[in-house]
């Protein structure tokens, strides 16, 4: 199995760069601006309008890189490899921030050499070599163009180091990950175990393109030898959409192991193995639940909204509206029973709000308890007929 991982890289372009962007001294600049006899005012505040608009778009890199930072490490896969997963990419993004703030680097070019020699950022006594203190000072310039030039430029690079920063220290982690399996996998199984609870999203994956069983991922993860090293490795490699497939691939193929149904293994997964056989023994003899429990089955013949409400939490429903359990049990029911939509269920859970605080609870773990013994003595019955 061959992936493309995101660590193969030299950071040397970024770090280099982070250690140029370093505040410009009140004296060095004085002596850069007095020794190119061309600048002018009109020529500085040209430059300044320039700069601004670098500084927009770092502030913009900056406002992503922060959104981004505080999940970027704590998600297996990820839609952002493109932005952020190698030095060279980094700058690359950087460089229309970049761009004003070299054109003004250019004109600071120490003199007499060949400029394809030495790059700009190294080639200018902005950052390096002699220079001489003017002693005047800013009083040299009549105006404040000069200063607010200093200024709008060590702003700038305050915050474009911060970009570089947070960037250098999001891959570093990235890559510390990639080869610790002991903070991978718990990653990767926390990523896994809510996409796989995406049920109907991946329910109707399944139902418009069948899992290849044979599924790559699926087939490294069982021959390697150390699974665990596999998942730190591809670390970040998959986005989301492609994990969600390969996660579809191994719980059904987790859930073959289990003797579950495709559809089982993607709303429960094998953890709930129990449960699910559980379940399936329920709704085979779901007409006999009435027999030991009250509000089953309505004046329609259905199913009640309040029944199969509770039935949803005892299945493990998180009270959205997420139809892939009710889906599993009507269909489950048919030829037995009809079960009502989803719409009667959310009905019935919006009056649960009105309940004194712990009832909703209590009647819970009722309906749990007299469900569990119900299926208990199914599972006695069964055994003593074997």
């Amino acid at each position: 199995m061959l992936y493309t991982t995101p660590y193969d890289y030299s950071e040397d372009s970024i770090r280099q760069l982070d250690e140029k962007f370093r505040e410009i001294e009140n004296d060095r600049f004085l002596y850069c601006i007095q020794d190119q006899q061309k600048w002018d005012i009109e020529k500085v505040n040209h430059f300044i309008a320039q700069l601004r608009t670098s500084h927009m778009y770092a502030l913009k890199e900056l406002d992503r890189l922060r959104e981004l930072e505080p999940t970027y490490n704590k998600e297996y896969s990820t839609n952002h490899r493109r932005y952020i997963t190698t030095a060279q990419e980094v700058v690359s993004k950087m460089t229309s921030t970049l761009s004003g703030f070299k054109k003004i680097v250019a004109e600071f070019r120490n003199k007499g050499k060949n400029k394809k020699d030495v790059t700009i950022m190294d080639d200018t006594s902005l950052y390096s070599g002699p220079y001489m203190r003017n002693m005047f000072g800013w009083d040299t310039y009549q105006d404040q163009s000069a200063k607010d030039l200093l200024t709008e430029l060590n702003s700038f690079l305050e915050d474009a180091t911060k970009c570089i920063d947070i960037a250098m220290k999001m891959i570093d982690d990235e890559v510390a990950i990639s080869n610790d399996p002991d903070t991978a996998y718990p990653i990767y199984q926390k990523d896994y175990r809510r996409t796989v609870s995406d049920s109907r999203l991946l329910i109707n994956m399944i139902e418009n393109q069948r899992p290849d069983l044979d599924n790559e991922f699926v087939k490294a993860y069982e021959e390697a030898e150390d699974a665990r090293k596999l998942i730190a490795s591809l670390f970040h490699t998959f986005n989301r959409e492609r994990f969600a497939y390969n996660s579809a691939c191994m719980a059904i193929h987790e859930g073959k192991k289990a003797e579950l149904t495709r559809e089982e293994s993607l709303i429960w997964g094998r953890d709930n193995e129990v449960k699910v056989k559980r379940l399936r023994l329920l709704l085979d003899h779901i007409l006999e639940v009435q027999n030991v429990m009250d509000d089953v089955i309505g004046w329609k013949g259905m199913l009640k909204g309040y029944f199969v409400m509770r039935l949803l939490y005892w299945c493990g429903w998180n009270g959205s509206k997420n139809e892939a359990i009710l889906n599993y049990i009507t269909k489950r029911c048919k030829g037995k029973i009809e079960v009502v939509k989803m719409g009667a269920v959310m009905t019935e859970k919006r009056k649960l709000v009105y309940l004194p605080p712990g009832k909703d609870n209590e009647l819970q773990q009722t309906f749990n308890l007299k469900i569990d013994i119900f299926i208990d003595n199914l599972e006695r019955n069964t055994t003593e007929s074997d």
